[in-house]
């Protein structure tokens, strides 16, 4: 099935939806998918012709979304080509309260295709459950399809739009030869959850944890006692009430996990996942003393640690290299660059701040570790058991087509 515009087209699977209206066009799948109907909409308006539209649009979008959708996060942003046309993809995440439903429950995937053909902008956006997309999903390949009418065929869509200023990225635009607009304008985004969480002492929060975790549920004292008591979690006695047992629950029937950022003091976001909801520790933004403990509902939950993570869009990068257990560490303790020649993306790499950051189970057994940068992205890192690395070098790898975010979320998702 064709949904057809004014100047582009693309195809939908038959038996979606179609709705008209001024300078868009919408197709919605016949059934909905955890509360939400997955659709495309595709846009069109008029536009001035530069050599840096393309960039300007998408750097003005990511700008947007960020700045109107609050907890949206953009996680990647790609420079495509198709039939000799170069396209924009725009890849974010939003927490969304799906209707009937109470609070935020769902992390949508937002998948948007940008392109620029004789002065008109088309933008087709699709939008479905994170959960449920998978590489090579379906709905995925409608992106694909995206491309301009025949000239004869096209007519001028009802709209226009301007093309702001855009701040290009030097580096990312002297390598491609094409204006790659600048990324950096892209934060990560503020923690926003169905509900609050309660703030505790590190103390009070550890106690929380080995009491539950040794299954014997001593009564709380202290300070411990007086702060679970103030959240309403125990009895004046220090014993769990109903509530206190929700919580206690997810440690001892959820799949633990923890993401430590290194530093001089490390900062770890600990979080137990069931199949309806999770439960999570995290250091508290603005009290350094203190630690958030609250939960999200699991569909929602893969938004809340790529946000804790500081995942935020780079350009693709082929980083592959091989360093010393002292360089490493002299490179993310004291940003000293490791000996021997680099150029390209590597050198680019190197010239980034890393900071280092794991992924490990609830027996403390690691399954990624990786190096975070400001604008180059994140690259994984392991000590290959192969017997040719005598040295136990680091090796060091950002695969431009397999980034981090799919990496870390694939990784716990296998284990649930």
């Amino acid at each position: 099935m064709q949904l057809v515009g004014s100047a582009f087209w693309c195809e939908v699977p038959d038996g979606w939806q179609e709705t008209r209206q001024p300078g868009c066009v919408i197709a919605a799948a016949p059934t909905g998918e955890l509360g939400f109907t997955p659709n495309v909409v595709l846009r069109e308006s008029r536009i001035e012709h530069r050599p840096d539209t393309l960039a300007s649009i998408s750097q003005a979008n990511l700008r947007g979304v960020t700045e109107t959708s609050p907890g949206t996060m953009v996680i990647q942003v790609e420079a495509l080509i198709r039939d000799g046309v170069e396209h924009r993809r725009l890849w974010l995440l939003t927490p969304v309260a799906p209707e009937g439903t109470r609070g935020i429950s769902l992390c949508l995937l937002t998948i948007q295709e940008l392109v620029v053909v004789d002065q008109v902008v088309a933008e087709l956006t699709l939008t479905m459950p994170f959960v449920e997309w998978h590489p090579g999903h379906p709905h995925q390949d409608i992106l694909a399809t995206l491309q301009a009418m025949p000239p004869a065929e096209r007519v001028a869509p009802p709209g226009s739009s301007e093309v702001p200023d855009v701040r290009l990225d030097a580096w990312a635009t002297a390598r491609d030869g094409a204006p790659r607009e600048d990324l950096s304008v892209v934060q990560p985004p503020p923690l926003v959850l169905a509900t609050e969480p309660l703030v505790f002492s590190r103390h009070t929060t550890e106690a929380f944890v080995t009491a539950v975790s040794t299954r014997a549920f001593p009564p709380f004292t202290g300070r411990a006692r007086d702060e679970l008591m103030a959240a309403d979690l125990v009895e004046p006695d220090g014993t769990f009430n109903a509530a206190g047992f929700w919580y206690a629950d997810h440690i001892l029937s959820g799949q633990g996990w923890t993401i430590t950022a290194a530093a001089r003091f490390p900062r770890e976001f600990q979080f137990w996942v069931t199949d309806s909801s999770t439960l999570f520790i995290a250091p508290h933004p603005e009290q350094p003393s203190n630690r958030l403990m609250g939960y999200c509902h699991s569909n929602d939950l893969f938004r809340i640690l790529l946000a804790w993570s500081r995942i935020t869009p780079a350009w693709r990068m082929d980083v592959e290299l091989e360093i010393s257990r002292a360089d490493l560490q002299a490179k993310v303790e004291r940003d000293v660059l490791p000996p021997g020649p680099a150029d390209g993306d590597v050198a680019e790499f190197l010239r980034q701040p890393w900071h280092h950051m794991s992924l490990t189970d609830a027996e403390g057994e690691p399954h990624l570790n990786w190096l975070h940068t400001p604008q180059r992205g994140d690259a994984l890192n392991w000590v290959s058991s192969s017997l040719r690395n005598l040295r136990r070098k680091v090796s060091v790898r950002q695969d431009p087509e397999e980034p981090l975010w799919f990496r870390l979320t694939a990784t716990i998702a296998e284990k649930e």
